[in-house]
Formats: C-alpha cells, structure tokens, sequence
C-alpha cells in the first residue's frame, strides 16, 4: 500500500493534470463553437480614409497660417523675473 507522502503527490499531480485538462477542453470547445466562418456577409465597398474627406471623421482638417482669418494670437505676458537675476538681487531677497 501507498504511503500518506505518495497519496499527497498523486492527488497534488491530478489536481494539476485536471486544471491543464479543463483548459485543452475548454480551449477546444470554443475552437469548434466559434471556429473560422469564412468571409463576412456584409460589403462596405470602398469608404474614403482621408480623415477630411469621410464623413465619419472626427478630426477637423489643419488651417494653413495665413490663409484662413481667425483669431490672432495672443502674446506671451512676461513673468515676474523680466531677466537675469544678480548676485545683488539675489541677497536682497524678502524673508
């Protein structure tokens, strides 16, 4: 008779060969289930895929500069330091 340490590998050994086997099963199943159905039933024929040109396209086309009246852009506002800073400015620094 089988020791109590042989029991526990060959239960440990089927428990992992039926997970593996579970997964070819099922791995099979859905082969066979869904499978390869050929070509769609459907045509679209031939849909333009220059974004502006399709009529499903969400992207807007690129407005050339100069040539298209919009806003005009706004300049950069100068931020607190107008230039370098000094070693003088630097020491006078507030506490």
């Amino acid at each position: 008779m089988a020791s109590e340490e042989e029991l526990s590998a060959i239960k440990t050994w089927s428990i992992i060969a039926a997970i593996a086997v579970g997964f070819l099963a099922w791995g099979m199943l859905i082969y066979f289930v869904i499978g390869d159905k050929g070509p769609p039933g459907w045509d679209f024929s031939v849909i333009p895929d220059i974004p502006g040109q399709s009529v499903y396209s969400s992207s807007s086309p690129i407005k050339p500069h100069g040539l298209v009246p919009g806003p005009e852009s706004t300049p950069v506002e100068p931020q607190h330091v107008s230039g370098p800073v000094s070693e003088a400015q630097r020491m006078e620094a507030p506490k």
